[in-house]
């Protein structure tokens, strides 16, 4: 007795799977090592911006209380090489806390 499977009817094809690892951001840490001066100049350029738009004010970690130091959410900074070769560093709050 033959199967269906033995007539070829049910054949299984998988995709290929291609495996290619690219690094596409490096943290505050491994990005200036990796970028130089171009990853610095890109970490102030942000920094600046920020401090112009009053986005984030700096507030000593003494004036907070403990509860407030809790509910602070830590920033987060990333560096990305862009196509055309020039740093683009993002950066978010970290929600976990939330």
């Amino acid at each position: 007795m033959t199967g269906l499977a033995d007539k070829g009817q049910y054949t299984t094809t998988y995709p290929k799977i291609h495996a290619h690892v690219m690094l596409t951001q490096m943290n505050i840490k491994e990005g200036p090592l990796t970028f130089g001066e171009k990853g610095n100049e890109a970490i102030l350029k942000e920094l600046r911006q920020l401090h112009q738009k009053n986005a984030l004010l700096p507030i000593s970690k003494e004036n907070l209380s403990y509860t407030e130091r809790k509910k602070a959410l830590r920033y987060l900074m990333f560096l990305k090489e862009k196509r055309d070769g020039t740093i683009k560093v993002c950066g978010c709050a970290d929600g976990r806390p939330q």
